[in-house]
């Protein structure tokens, strides 16, 4: 599975704010399941003020060094004008991101810089919860 690492809070956002963009200034094919790393660091106050202006949450504390969620990516916009909404940031590719899937606990993990494999240990404890979070509970 094809990783991506985001600053907190906008993992969050991803996750749980309703952020369907991620901007980034380059492109990528890859298109389907994206795991949502929560990076070692914040993005800083700003970042937070944005979050909270979007959102009305104002994230403090969250996971980070973890896999928090799996997106689908389900086309990048290159257009300099586009209508890709308030999350897009002029002058950057807009990864627009669909049906985002929290997981129920954060798997530990190093991030890296671009488009990455999980380590099958990680990909495979991210797969399970999904499974499991579709899976109708048992009597």
């Amino acid at each position: 599975m094809r990783a991506i690492t985001v600053k907190q809070p906008w993992a969050w956002a991803i996750t749980h704010g309703g952020k369907d963009i991620e901007n980034r200034t380059w492109n990528t094919l890859h298109r389907g399941p994206l795991a949502i790393h929560a990076g070692a660091r914040w993005d800083g106050e700003d970042a937070v003020a944005r979050v909270f202006e979007l959102t009305g949450a104002y994230v403090l504390k969250t996971t980070t060094s973890a896999v928090v969620a799996v997106v689908d990516l389900i086309d990048v916009c290159e257009v300099d004008d586009c209508q890709c909404g308030t999350w897009a940031i002029r002058f950057q590719r807009h990864w627009k991101l669909a049906n985002p899937r929290p997981l129920a606990e954060p798997v530990p993990c190093r991030g890296r810089l671009g488009l990455w494999s999980l380590p099958e240990d990680v990909e495979a404890a991210v797969r399970d919860q999904l499974a499991a979070a579709v899976l109708p509970p048992t009597a």
